[in-house]
């Protein structure tokens, strides 16, 4: 047996999901670090005490 090659190739039997590396995930931070403001409903940030597009006041809450 001169010159044979034997070349194994792992397949297997299951598949497993596969996960991208770079996946975004769901993140309620995000969703928990705005509020609508009352007098436009655009959304500002939980901290701002005016709002940018319409420029009314914001009162500040405790969490």
């Amino acid at each position: 047996m001169v010159g044979r090659v034997c070349m194994v190739v792992g397949v297997s039997r299951h598949r497993t999901p596969r996960r991208r590396l770079f996946q975004r995930r769901h993140d309620d931070l995000v969703e928990r670090s705005f509020r609508p403001c009352p007098a436009c409903s655009h959304d500002v940030h939980v901290f701002a005490d005016v709002c940018r597009h319409c420029g009314g006041e914001l009162e500040l809450r405790a969490s």
